[in-house]
């Protein structure tokens, strides 16, 4: 026998275990995915939308519409990522309902949960004064944040154009004003204690894209409300399998792993 070939059969059984893996995993993704995907539809038929996304069943086949929906919150999802499908489910469910679409963003940091509201849904140009239609987007934030034990960061940003006001002469003025506006709310009627929430302003130093047009400066006025995990429950998940929280990974070190102390020299004063 050449000597190659017991390379080359080595090497095929090392691709066949690992295309064995990728299969496995693929699978276990596909099932996350078709649950995920049958609670977002179970929400949106519930107020009339149709989906048009193809539900994928665990045998890899596409189901039926007639097949009932999983649960509206899968339970094989971390907490962090059942929590995201949960309020982008609600939010999206009621930005229809009240026809303000595009004026509500749900997104996923390292830290948190951002929930984004337009200042043009919030609040009239250069006022810090809660307008009515934000009211009931609020509500539903508050409804989830008191199941929550997470800590709740409304950070204010604005365009780039000079209030020309008075009473808030600078942007930084204007976005705070604005952000303790909607703290406000969340303590006095949304039932949030207050120890839970932190306003801040960020001006028009926090954008999402370059002030260059009116389009670019209607996306960077908003309030973004930062719904900030504890430390001990920011998991994430790989394959299906959840590692160990980021604070456990990245514990103090051990005894063993310090250098040894060394005597401190006396202070001479110079």
């Amino acid at each position: 026998m050449e000597a190659w070939v017991v390379s080359w059969a080595d090497m095929m059984s090392l691709l066949l275990v690992f295309f064995m893996v990728l299969y496995a995993m693929a699978n276990t993704d596909l099932k996350n995915f078709a649950a995920v995907a049958a609670s977002l539809r179970q929400a949106f038929n519930s107020i009339g939308l149709q989906s048009s996304t193809a539900l994928i069943s665990n045998e890899g086949s596409t189901s039926s519409p007639s097949v009932s929906a999983a649960p509206i919150f899968p339970k094989m999802l971390p907490p962090r990522q059942r929590d995201f499908v949960r309020v982008s489910t609600e939010m999206t469910v009621l930005a229809k309902q009240l026809n303000i679409g595009g004026e509500i963003d749900v997104s996923m940091t390292l830290e948190g949960m951002i929930i984004s509201l337009s200042n043009e849904l919030a609040f009239n140009p250069g006022s810090a004064k809660l307008l009515p239609e934000a009211k009931p987007v609020l509500d539903k934030v508050a409804d989830f944040l008191r199941n929550s034990d997470a800590h709740i960061r409304v950070e204010g940003n604005t365009d780039d154009i000079p209030t020309n006001n008075p009473i808030y002469p600078t942007n930084w003025d204007l976005s705070v004003a604005r952000s303790v506006a909607i703290v406000r709310y969340l303590a006095e009627e949304g039932g949030i204690a207050p120890n839970r929430l932190m306003a801040a302003g960020n001006g028009e130093y926090n954008p999402l894209v370059p002030n260059v047009d009116r389009e670019s400066r209607h996306r960077n006025r908003r309030a973004d409300l930062v719904i900030v995990y504890p430390s001990g429950s920011r998991q994430f998940s790989v394959g299906g399998i959840d590692l160990p929280p980021i604070n456990e990974a990245l514990a103090t070190p051990t005894p063993a792993a310090l250098p040894p102390e060394q005597p401190v020299a006396p202070d001479n004063g110079q």
